[in-house]
């Protein structure tokens, strides 16, 4: 069955792809099968697997020659970042392991993370795209709000039972996690604190939709969908979601209440990883002591058990890491079933020339927002960015206590490359696209003069 719908959502992608184009198949089908089938076992392809959310991808890839369509963008230094980090992982796995290695960990990083968000800069121009996109997400959240409650008080894994009763789920967690009394909702992942992270996610994306195509966060979907995804991310009952919510709020808050920050988003972002590293030094080399008894202080314990251990390695790994496969076992100080710290993982097994280009797209990603901010003429466009910075930097926060490799990092991908876009929108109002039976009836071309982008409906093509 897993095979049926996987090849079900690929013949859509492509049909839809050609029917109406790249934007309209990412809206409909990407995100629906990326969040909502990413759990299923893949068809094994060789040389080429397929996945849930890599079929999506691939049927647009294949429609577009049949396709004119302005789908151009403004090269930046941010999507040269993401091309390096994809040819860094592919001299990992070549060097650590064989050349097949390099070509499958070349594949499944463009199709989970760099796709998609190529993908996303591409499309989100249209302010079509960004409607068809924000109304998917409104469903998308109501399903997962539904599935949470179930599984919030009744059932662990309700979904992933689901859909294995349908036969399209071969595994599921063996052990449920519970805390206070309930049970954690892992909803459509495989571990509450990713659910709790793309619901984040999934927020800053449905408020930059909303405001982007001329819909107030009043609007009753708009506000059930947002009230839904916190509601989700609520029952995940994981701190690392709670962390990264409560620092996006501060920034948020922050940047809408006091315009002198929003020339000041660079030096924050380095306070925030200089902090980081800081504080990550200092655990690593104190003293660990016994874990302590309670959920958040043996919470709070394991995380620095993992930093202490961690650490030692990660500072060996020279620039291309370990490798995908970390075999310590002759270390008898190493004792780690996890590493629960995307930086540290990543040092250890991609080495630190990927680790510094990580968390360069933090640094490059707010210098863009600040010349962004001094662009901005009308409250309209402030509170876009103000989102956009404060969930991206938010989870780049919360990616200190969870691994990246889930689908949280997925959605967040595509809101990276959607707040990339809302920045050139900014500083290139010439790329603003509006609907084509619009322009006809202005008898003009698809895109927007200059001077709209100055007016208060700037991104919603008014």
């Amino acid at each position: 069955m897993s095979q049926i719908v996987i090849a079900a959502i690929f013949a859509l992608s492509l049909g839809v792809t050609l029917l109406g184009g790249a934007g309209l198949a990412f809206a409909i089908v990407y995100l629906p099968a990326a969040i909502l089938f990413s759990q299923l076992p893949e068809i094994a392809i060789p040389h080429a697997p397929l996945a849930a959310h890599f079929a999506p991808l691939y049927g647009i890839l294949l429609g577009l020659p049949f396709r004119s369509e302005p789908l151009k963008f403004k090269w930046c230094l941010l999507d040269t970042i993401m091309i390096l980090l994809l040819i860094s992982i592919t001299i990992t796995a070549w060097s650590t392991e064989v050349f097949e290695t390099g070509v499958n960990a070349f594949r499944t990083d463009l199709l989970t993370w760099f796709g998609p968000y190529f993908v996303a800069r591409m499309v989100f121009r249209r302010i079509e795209t960004r409607r068809a996109a924000l109304n998917v997400l409104v469903v998308l959240i109501a399903i997962l709000s539904v599935a949470a409650l179930i599984e919030f008080r009744l059932k662990p894994y309700w979904y992933l039972h689901l859909l294995q009763s349908a036969g399209m789920r071969n595994r599921i967690p063996p052990m449920a996690y519970d805390r206070y009394g309930f049970f954690r909702v892992a909803g459509t992942t495989n571990h509450p604190i990713y659910f709790g992270n793309m619901c984040l996610a999934l927020m800053g994306i449905i408020a930059i939709l909303a405001k982007t195509t001329g819909k107030s966060l009043k609007n009753i979907w708009v506000a059930l969908a947002l009230f839904g995804a916190l509601g989700c991310l609520v029952t995940s009952i994981s701190f690392t979601p709670y962390v990264g919510f409560f620092a996006s709020t501060a920034c948020f808050i922050v940047l809408m209440t006091v315009p002198r920050a929003r020339k000041m988003v660079l030096p924050i972002t380095l306070i925030i990883f200089g902090g980081i590293f800081a504080f990550t030094y200092h655990v690593a080399h104190e003293p660990l002591g016994p874990k302590p008894d309670g959920d958040l202080p043996g919470s709070l314990w394991t995380r620095k058990e993992i930093i202490t251990e961690s650490w030692k390695k990660a500072v060996t790994a020279g620039p291309f890491g370990y490798g995908r496969i970390l075999d310590f076992s002759a270390d008898d100080d190493f004792d780690l079933a996890s590493v629960d710290n995307s930086y540290l993982q990543f040092a250890m097994t991609r080495g630190w020339i990927y680790t510094a280009l990580w968390i360069s797209i933090g640094i490059v990603f707010s210098i863009r927002m600040t010349k962004a901010f001094n662009h901005a003429t009308h409250p309209s466009q402030i509170f876009p960015l103000a989102v956009a910075t404060a969930v991206v930097l938010g989870l780049m926060v919360s990616m200190y206590t969870v691994w990246a490799g889930a689908l949280y990092t997925v959605i967040w991908m595509v809101l990276l490359g959607l707040s990339t876009t809302l920045i050139d929108l900014v500083l290139y109002p010439d790329l603003l696209l509006v609907p084509a039976k619009r322009a006809r009836r202005r008898q003009t071309s698809i895109t927007v003069p200059a001077p709209a982008i100055l007016q208060p409906h700037a991104f919603d093509g008014r």
